[in-house]
């Protein structure tokens, strides 16, 4: 687990996110929300009708695009000033 962090630590330096004092595991949150959106597509959303083929097909377009956008809105909420760690000279 160590050697985890350490590499999503090095992750967040290479993407220039100052994340120092909060927890690196908000990154197991984009793969999450891809797995369960590719579980839902094979299913859930299409009829009884439709192969094996194309459920599989349509899992994984849900586990990529969502995974994607899950991780696109990451890095953007980590680029906000907001997120960056406390400086204590800043008044």
């Amino acid at each position: 687990m160590v050697r985890v962090e350490r590499w999503l630590r090095a992750l967040e330096r290479r993407l220039g996110m100052d994340r120092r004092g909060r927890t690196v595991w908000v990154w197991a949150i984009p793969p999450v929300i891809g797995l369960f959106s590719g579980v839902v597509a094979v299913f859930i959303s299409l009829p009884t009708e439709a192969s094996w083929t194309v459920r599989v097909i349509l899992g994984i377009f849900g586990f990529v695009s969502m995974t994607s956008i899950a991780v696109i809105y990451l890095l953007s909420f980590g680029g906000d000033r907001n997120q960056e760690a406390d400086d204590p000279d800043r008044h």
